[in-house]
């Protein structure tokens, strides 16, 4: 290698690396040529209409996938979007979860065999990954997503939430997923939350309260996900202090029916107790000296009333 730069650097130089570059060219220009006629004539838009087929059947939630486009080193579409599913009852008819600029880059299959998707979602990143040979795992991570622009969040009832997103997951049985031997995806989901608030309107109206402002400087979470989703923890540090536990029953027909049994163990800080002195009765059958340790449980959709712990 060295030898032929080397020889290529000398007084004929200039001429010797115009030759090799034209040779070179000549070399290769029908690859060129076969590559840019492909790419021209790429079924991008039949392929997003079998893509988004399939995911959608697999899935049961709705997707709308634009034209691929085929690029010298990826594959990527300008927009994914998944709409409402049927049984998310409910819930107007929207697109609640937009990915734009996505892309499959083709250098991750060349070295590792691995694929890799990337893009933009609502003002963070989204990135996954797989064994293109086993597909055993799907790696799921996502940051600075700022949940107040998700239009799922948005669509929550008499509730504002905002904050900063970033999470990571692993699928372990994203092989069994695709093929439709398992209906919920099992394995860990970790992240936190950033600079989050939450206000609450129409909710405590029949009472003629205000419940005031929460704010949070970290929510960090841990989760088995399958059909028992098991949730670790929730530590909660700001307007309240503590964590939550507890588990939810995913019903497959009736995902609003499934069944939570929800352990909350938080304290006020000092400036939040004066806001919610309002509450002070209510709260009290819920307290432990300063702690408020409460049990939550019922359905999605219809939740009990709340029941103290044990102090």
């Amino acid at each position: 290698m060295v030898s032929i730069f080397s020889k290529l650097i000398n007084a004929n130089g200039i001429s010797e690396i115009k030759l090799y570059i034209i040779n070179r060219i000549k070399y290769y220009r029908g690859d060129f040529l076969a590559f840019w006629g492909f790419k021209h004539n790429f079924p991008g838009k039949s392929i997003a209409n079998a893509v988004q087929v399939r995911l959608s059947t697999q899935t049961g939630i709705p997707f709308e996938i634009e034209a691929f486009e085929l690029g010298w080193l990826k594959v990527s579409t300008p927009e994914i979007a998944l709409r409402t599913p049927k049984w998310l009852v409910r819930t107007p008819d929207i697109r609640l979860l937009i990915l734009e600029n996505v892309e499959a880059p083709f250098t991750p299959i060349f070295i590792s065999g691995k694929a890799k998707i990337l893009g933009q979602l609502h003002g963070g990143t989204i990135e996954a990954s797989t064994d293109l040979q086993s597909q055993k795992i799907l790696d799921i991570s996502l940051a600075g997503v700022q949940i107040e622009q998700v239009p799922l969040i948005a669509a929550v009832p008499y509730a504002f939430v905002s904050g900063s997103l970033s999470l990571s997951a692993q699928i372990e049985n994203f092989n069994a997923l695709q093929k439709q031997k398992a209906q919920f995806p099992e394995g860990n989901l970790q992240g936190k939350l950033n600079d989050s608030q939450i206000r609450i309107s129409g909710g405590t109206a029949l009472l003629d309260l205000q419940f005031p402002e929460l704010t949070f400087s970290e929510v960090l979470f841990d989760l088995q996900l399958g059909p028992l989703i098991a949730i670790k923890k929730i530590q909660l540090k700001g307007s309240l202090e503590g964590t939550i536990e507890g588990t939810i029953q995913l019903d497959e027909k009736r995902p609003q029916m499934s069944l939570i049994d929800l352990n909350f163990e938080l304290t006020p800080s000092p400036e939040f107790k004066k806001e919610i002195s309002n509450f002070s009765t209510i709260l009290r059958s819920f307290q432990c000296g300063e702690t408020i340790k409460i049990n939550l449980k019922g359905t999605l959709n219809r939740l009990n009333f709340p029941t103290r712990n044990k102090c």
